[in-house]
């Protein structure tokens, strides 16, 4: 069975590779809910919310400090050819510079940054800010893989990040210590010696290192309004769990991450047509393309939307069997988000069209912001009209659906032209 699934899908191949990137990132998703579900039942939602909080503004930190910087590098590397040694250093640099300015900025700006984030403790926020040169060197690091062709190994490293992890979370759990500092320190502990690994793993590779201002600037530009877009992708996914903490605090945080998380796997699901598409949606001639990525559409919302309806219907006693009754109300919350995420899930590959096919970055970076300014405005009028969590996934799934029918617009308007070197 195994020789016939090698011969199937073979090593290197786009297909043999997203097949394995599909299992990997399987694997580790399943991984680290069984670690989430022993931290939810432990912690309840209050606590819990102060970690899904900490978690946040992590993520925050790497897509709002990097400036994009990882996109950069990557075209430099895959499509320029630049040595590894130059990019490597480069990155190294960067990730040592611009991390330590975030460090400084968290040091230093405590006050303000409680002001954000009003329900959880400054040390928590201070920890994130620490932390940030081992995280912007964690994207560096993803970049380089991807340039190198080595993703799957990338993912095999994933996943034995999030083995030992969850392995701790159990220890602690075991030794009756799993409690919100632990699992910060768990979480700062596993990011250290993961970085660690991950540039042996290059060094190995590569050893030298080169860094270049030249190259610095010149992957600065290019990601320049790639990053744009992808600031306003993170704000539109992640600024109503900001604003759920701010109205509602850390209890409902806790409870809106437990929805969004399982909503969100419905991501998994793309990650694999997607990425054995992508390459001849690509390069084809616009019209192939266009209908090409039309057809992969139509397929990803059959099975994006069958598996939806599957988990939205399921909700509630998913929700109650694997967290038990004090998280019931994420049941609902989870059910209003699907739509979006089904929508945000097969448009991908349209999306992907516009900006590598036809040139058209700029386009789908306006309708990125677009969406982002839509979904802060329907989550602030939802949680002043008291509609609470529900009425802010209900808010968030129409934006989601609405950047879906402004991208598929777009591409019917723009299949039939030709490439605009200066729309980018």
């Amino acid at each position: 069975m195994i020789a016939r699934i090698r011969t199937l899908f073979p090593p290197g191949s786009i297909k043999g590779d997203a097949l394995r990137i599909l299992v990997l990132q399987t694997a580790t998703l399943g991984i680290g809910t069984a670690a989430g579900i022993a931290i939810a039942r432990t912690l309840g939602p209050g606590l819990k919310g102060q970690i899904d909080i900490f978690n946040l503004l992590t993520s925050f930190l790497v897509d709002f400090g990097t400036l994009g910087i990882g996109s950069g590098l990557l075209f430099q590397l895959a499509n320029r050819g630049r040595p590894l040694a130059e990019v490597h250093g480069t990155g190294l640099a960067f990730s040592l510079g611009a991390g330590l300015a975030a460090a400084a900025a968290g040091v230093f700006g405590i006050p303000l940054w409680q002001q954000f984030f009003p329900n959880v403790p400054g040390w928590i926020l201070l920890t994130a800010f620490l932390l940030a040169p081992f995280r912007y060197y964690n994207l560096v690091w993803s970049s380089l893989m991807t340039g190198l062709n080595r993703i799957v190994q990338s993912h095999w490293l994933a996943l034995g990040f999030a083995v030992a992890s969850t392995a701790g979370v159990f220890v602690l759990l075991a030794a009756g210590r799993l409690d919100v500092p632990a699992l910060v320190a768990l979480a700062a502990a596993t990011t250290v010696v993961g970085v660690a690994v991950s540039y042996a793993v290059v060094h190995r590779t590569e050893p030298a290192l080169a860094p270049s201002g030249k190259l610095l600037g010149a992957s600065l530009r290019f990601s320049s309004l790639l990053f744009v877009a992808n600031i306003a992708n993170v704000l539109h996914f992640k600024a109503d769990q900001v604003m759920v903490n701010y109205w509602l605090g850390s209890a409902s945080v806790g409870l809106y991450a437990v929805a969004v998380r399982w909503a969100e796997t419905l991501f998994l699901l793309d990650g694999a047509l997607s990425t054995a598409s992508l390459y001849r949606v690509c390069t084809a001639p616009p019209g192939e393309s266009y209908a090409l990525a039309r057809r992969v559409f139509r397929t990803q919302l059959a099975i994006s939307g069958g598996c939806g309806l599957l988990l939205a219907l399921l909700a509630r006693p998913l929700i109650l069997l694997l967290y038990g009754q004090e998280f019931a109300g994420a049941a609902l919350p989870l059910a209003a988000l699907v739509p979006g995420v089904v929508a945000w899930s097969a448009g991908k590959v349209v999306a992907g069209m516009l900006s590598y096919n036809l040139n058209r970055t700029g386009f789908v970076t306006t309708v990125a912001v677009a969406g982002a300014v839509l979904n802060i405005a329907l989550n602030y009028f939802s949680l002043a009209a008291g509609f609470g969590i529900v009425g802010v996934a209900v808010a968030s799934s129409v934006s989601y659906t609405a950047v879906l029918l402004a991208i598929l617009a777009g591409s019917r308007a723009l299949a039939g032209r030709r490439p605009d070197p200066s729309a980018a």
